[in-house]
């Protein structure tokens, strides 16, 4: 995206709209002329910013204007109205923010066939070869699974320990335990702790094999843990079980308007 200017210096179509086009939007033929640019790859060149920006959820560096004509857009540097967006989208976050926790009570009301095939989903985010899943057992809201990652061509099984909690329910280190007293008897080395509950401190210091001082490692098998937190950011991260809506946010365009007073380049 880079051309010479006058000064034989490089410089990106962003830098040099920023220097000559902040308040008088200029045809893309003439910015190809001043980079000593093809115009078809500067038009291309601000095609793809614009699906950029919009992927990336940010304002795109340049705002056009009519056809052809483009100004530089001072809200991808932060501009008076970035607050106005910085409002819209702090308020997004808080509307997330409690989608989340409300996403965590649909879980916690799942049964537990249910939630075993919510299990499978995350397991299928997760790269696991659900096809290839084992029912070891069910008992008391748990359900031992066994299955193996995709990346290790299935050669070493995996004891997946599914454990249906309560809203707010903690999940302390005698279940960390338990799933390493399940693993010798599947012949698996590893472990993953999959649940809606919130694994206490302890819990997570014994699952990464610390000794009980909190500060010795001890070569023991791991145990992965999947807990609430984790659940939800696939959920999201996936976008599996929620919906998203695209808001458009209007402001209004002082610039364009000063510059309806000055004289434009022909078309």
């Amino acid at each position: 995206m880079k051309a010479l200017d006058s000064g034989n210096e490089r410089l990106t179509i962003k830098q040099w709209l920023a220097e000559h086009a902040r308040e008088t939007p200029v045809h893309y033929r003439d910015i190809a002329r001043a980079l000593d640019r093809d115009p078809a790859s500067v038009s291309a060149s601000l095609s793809i910013e614009q699906k950029q920006a919009k992927i990336n959820d940010r304002p795109p560096y340049f705002v056009r204007v009519g056809p052809g004509l483009y100004r530089y857009n001072d809200l991808c540097e932060g501009a008076v109205d970035e607050e106005s967006i910085k409002e819209v989208r702090e308020r997004a976050n808080e509307f997330n923010r409690v989608t989340r926790l409300m996403l965590n009570q649909v879980i916690a009301d799942l049964d537990l066939n249910a939630f075993e095939n919510l299990v499978k989903v995350i397991l299928l985010n997760t790269r696991a070869r659900v096809e290839d899943l084992v029912i070891d057992r069910r008992y008391n809201n748990t359900i031992i699974m066994v299955t193996s990652w995709r990346d290790d061509g299935g050669h070493s099984p995996v004891v997946v320990y599914a454990k249906k909690c309560e809203l707010d329910e903690p999940i302390d280190v005698d279940t960390i335990l338990e799933i390493r007293g399940i693993m010798p008897r599947i012949g698996a080395n590893q472990g993953v702790l999959i649940s809606n509950g919130f694994v206490t401190e302890d819990a997570k210091r014994e699952a990464l094999g610390f000794a009980p001082d909190g500060v010795t490692k001890i070569s023991i098998p791991p145990v992965h843990i999947m807990d609430r937190d984790i659940i939800l950011n696939i959920l999201f991260e996936s976008r599996t079980g929620i919906r998203t809506r695209k808001v458009e946010v209007f402001l209004i365009d002082h610039d364009f308007f000063d510059s309806l007073n000055q004289q434009w380049n022909e078309f």
